[in-house]
């Protein structure tokens, strides 16, 4: 797992910091590094990134 600062907060304590798997792992969660909250898949996570484009001003993505 990578622990990795993303532009997300973590619904039950707020961090911003998270673990996304590496390619050689099966579980494709993403969760936080904090609490260990899943808050996403990884196939999420990277549809919503393309999606948002380049970084807007400080916004938070929403998952």
């Amino acid at each position: 797992m990578l622990n990795v600062t993303l532009e997300l907060r973590c619904n039950v304590c707020g961090g911003e910091r998270f673990l996304l798997p590496t390619l050689d792992e099966t579980a494709q969660d993403i969760r936080c590094a904090g609490c260990s909250a899943f808050k996403c898949k990884s196939q999420d996570l990277e549809r919503a990134m393309a999606a948002a484009g380049p970084r807007r001003g400080g916004r938070h993505l929403a998952l």
